[in-house]
């Protein structure tokens, strides 16, 4: 069994893993995913009980508890039951022996076999893992990084051990030798337990066991691969796979902000656009679902539920349902006349639907952002002739009679890439370019922080260049701020481009679309 409860380690005042409660199920690869620093090698070492610091709460693998065991004990089970590969390859082997000697070693040490089967056997492992006979002999020195990863590998499995535990096992190898350890990797899965630290996400997915996601040493959310990979509940874990390329996939986007170290209540809190004031007070742990999130995983912000709508005879909407959860990139593709403005309009509250229900997330305590703001199809004929930029920009917050709407102001042309002048605050806005209009338009939507930005045909009538610069600046604005995005237009090459999810309107319903 491979199991921790209330898992700790602290080294040098930092707490490096934080109350982990996890168990592996037998059989099924365990892989553990995060950023740099979110603790998984820190874990991999503490599973063979060679923690960087001191251990507390339980730990158990293979039958031993890891915590507080007998260090001579420990000394004896390594190698022989549990076995780790670590990241460094190059610092892992003896310089001065020979990858022969180096995987012939455990099997004399471990199994007793004499030097002559040692050596035959080990060259059989160090084959069956694509390195030919001619490297056997090489010393560390000599060989890639890669070669060095799978000798490695052989040395673990010399001595057949109960558990192994591979750190980054494929980071150093090509296409081919990535594919030839997975498949050896999926074969050893089914003869002992197998626990593989990876950023490679295509990695965990092929491996097909369940998923630990670890968070700046917490565990943030667990499950099978194909349920957390597929559709993420935590909103860290989306930002992992976002940041993954796919192929025909939306362009990377990261996760704004950086890990707070010491941080009270949620490790990821600074980072969440769905935060509320509980967040930075209250540590989350693992639910009975497997998400470790104070608000039970990605909220939903918008909904939309069996919406109707006429235009004089024709029926625009029929018992539409639309869903946007916290963070997300929803695009709304169409034919011209489907009905796309109509939705945009019924969703911020502009055109009232004749049957159906809207419904928005509301402000809650500490909450980082809420409501619904608009970004119309023609920015030019939304903004005024006589208003200047900041009448433009604050007019939300001055019909609300919010306070100091010149600093949100300076704050909303910064973050659309306008200048954050007095000067600029000052022009007459139909003196602007049509794509500083578009952003001015972006700019007046994000000054009441909103949690779900509606924009219809951002890009419609701009050249490529400055549509391709404010699309990248919408995705840049909800990475930063964390907001939901909803894209309409028409054109399917943007979606792809942009799109978490893409649906089509047609008939008057939404219906899963691919991007593509």
């Amino acid at each position: 069994m491979l199991a921790a409860r209330d898992f700790c380690v602290e080294a040098d005042g930092r707490q490096l893993l934080r109350d982990l409660r996890f168990q592996a199920r037998p059989g099924v690869p365990l892989v553990i995913i995060g950023e740099s620093g979110a603790g998984k090698s820190t874990l991999a070492r503490a599973l063979l009980g060679m923690a960087p610091g001191r251990g507390s709460g339980r730990l158990y693998a293979g039958g031993i508890e890891l915590v507080g065991a007998d260090q001579a004990a420990l000394r004896r089970w390594r190698g022989r039951c549990a076995a780790l590969v670590p990241q460094a390859v190059h610092d892992a082997l003896n310089p001065q022996h020979t990858l022969l000697e180096q995987v012939a070693a455990p099997l004399r040490r471990h199994l007793g076999l004499r030097r002559g089967a040692a050596a035959l056997a080990a060259a059989d492992l160090l084959a069956s893992l694509g390195l030919e006979p001619g490297l056997h002999g090489r010393y560390p020195a000599q060989c890639s990084g890669g070669q060095l990863q799978r000798a490695l590998l052989a040395a673990a499995l010399a001595p057949s051990p109960a558990l192994l535990v591979l750190d980054e096992p494929t980071s150093a190898l090509d296409p081919a030798a990535a594919a030839l350890v997975l498949a050896r990797l999926r074969a050893e899965a089914a003869r002992r337990q197998l626990v593989v630290v990876t950023h490679d996400l295509d990695l965990a997915r092929a491996l097909d066991g369940d998923v630990l996601v670890l968070y700046g040493g917490c565990a943030v959310e667990t499950g099978p691969a194909a349920a957390v990979l597929e559709a993420p509940r935590h909103p860290y874990t989306r930002g992992l796979l976002r940041a993954w390329p796919r192929e025909h996939g939306k362009d990377l986007q990261g996760i704004a902000g950086v890990h707070q170290e010491g941080a009270r209540g949620c490790a990821f809190a600074n980072r969440c656009g769905q935060r509320i004031g509980r967040c930075g007070e209250e540590v989350p742990a693992l639910d009975a679902t497997g998400v470790a999130c104070l608000r039970g995983g990605i909220v939903t912000v918008l909904a939309a539920r069996a919406l109707h709508k006429r235009l004089g005879r024709q029926t625009v909407l029929a018992g539409l349902d639309l869903d946007v959860q916290a963070g997300e990139t929803v695009v709304v593709v169409g034919a011209s006349g489907a009905g796309k403005s109509t939705l945009a309009r019924i969703l911020v509250g502009l055109l009232a639907a004749d049957a159906g229900s809207v419904h928005t997330a509301a402000r809650e305590d500490g909450a980082a952002a809420a409501g619904v703001a608009y970004v119309p199809q023609h920015a030019a004929a939304s903004v005024a002739g006589h208003f200047t930029v900041f009448d433009a920009v604050a007019e939300p917050l001055v019909i609300a009679g919010a306070p100091a709407p010149r600093a949100a102001a300076l704050r909303a042309l910064a973050d659309v890439r306008l200048p954050a002048t007095e000067a600029f605050l000052a022009r007459p806005a139909r003196g602007l370019s049509g794509g500083e209009l578009q952003r001015l338009a972006i700019a007046r939507a994000l000054i009441g922080d909103p949690a779900v930005l509606v924009a219809d045909e951002p890009t419609a009538a701009l050249d490529a260049s400055v549509q391709a610069k404010v699309l990248r600046l919408l995705l840049d604005v909800q990475e930063a701020r964390g907001l939901a995005l909803l894209l309409i237009t028409h054109n399917m090459r943007i979606a792809r481009h942009v799109a978490d999810r893409v649906v089509r309107l047609e008939h008057g319903r939404c219906a899963a679309a691919a991007p593509g």
